[in-house]
Formats: C-alpha cells, sequence, structure tokens
C-alpha cells in the first residue's frame, strides 16, 4: 500500500490485460477496502465487486491489444470516500457513463453507472494527456 500527497491511504497495482485478471482485480480491490475498514461482506463489497468486474473487463476486452498493462488505483480519501479507477491506453472514450446504450452489448457502464447512483456516488472519464488512454473512475462512500 502507498499513500498520495495527503498521506491519505492509497493502492495501485497493475494487471496483464487478460480475462484471468478480472477476478484477480475483483479480489485486491475488496482485500484493499477490507483493510480499510469495508466488511467484505457487506453491500457496498459487492457492489465494488461489479463495479470493478465490469470496470476490468472494459479495460481487457476494448484496450488490451493497446494496453501492456491495465493499472488500478484506490484511494481512500479523509472524508471516508473510495475512489476506484482503471486506466488503460486505449484512446477512445465510452459514453455509456453519460447516456444510455440501445445495443446488446455495451451495457455494462450503464449499470456502473446505476451502482454507483444507488449508493450515493459518483462516476467519470478522465483522459490521459501523458500516457495516452483514459482512466474511467468511480468515487463511492464507504459505509
Amino acid at each position: 500500500m502507498t499513500t498520495l500527497r495527503d498521506a491519505t491511504p492509497a493502492c495501485r497495482f497493475q494487471i496483464p490485460p487478460h480475462n484471468a485478471a478480472v477476478p484477480q482485480a475483483r479480489h485486491a480491490v475488496v482485500d484493499v477496502a477490507a483493510g480499510w475498514g469495508l466488511h467484505p461482506d457487506h453491500e457496498r463489497a459487492d457492489t465494488l465487486r461489479l463495479i470493478v468486474s465490469e470496470l476490468v473487463t472494459n479495460a481487457v476486452k476494448h484496450a488490451g491489444m493497446l494496453s501492456p498493462q491495465i493499472d488500478v488505483v484506490l484511494h481512500l480519501t479523509e472524508d471516508g470516500w473510495l475512489r476506484l479507477g482503471v486506466h488503460d491506453r486505449h484512446p477512445f472514450r465510452p459514453k455509456a457513463l453519460l447516456e444510455t446504450v440501445d445495443d446488446d452489448s455495451g451495457r455494462g457502464l450503464l449499470i456502473v453507472k446505476h451502482l454507483v447512483a444507488e449508493c450515493g456516488g459518483t462516476a467519470g472519464i478522465e483522459p490521459d494527456a501523458d500516457l495516452g488512454g483514459k482512466t474511467v473512475w468511480v468515487a463511492v462512500p464507504l459505509p
């Protein structure tokens, strides 16, 4: 575990752009959140599992060919919010966080958007000019 400039807890890890990395990322995120006080059986832990699964699956599926690795970053703010970011090197910015999807695919980010809203959180996409690509992030209050 590392700390950010403001000395709040943070964790960063990299995973390969393969489907097998999805459960690894899911378990790692919940383990870190448990270390920060979130009980693994709490409903919010289940919400995090779904969110991580969707974000990492999308990064693997849509950016794996351009990303030698996928970065997962967690940050616990001073006021008890967990911010989770999944960064890949693909420049395409998904739109499902911003609008509805009528297609049979592409609903994962829409699900993320609704899960985050249900727990009073926020979500967004930040382009990364230095490394290329983007970070899809969510911030949710921990109970």
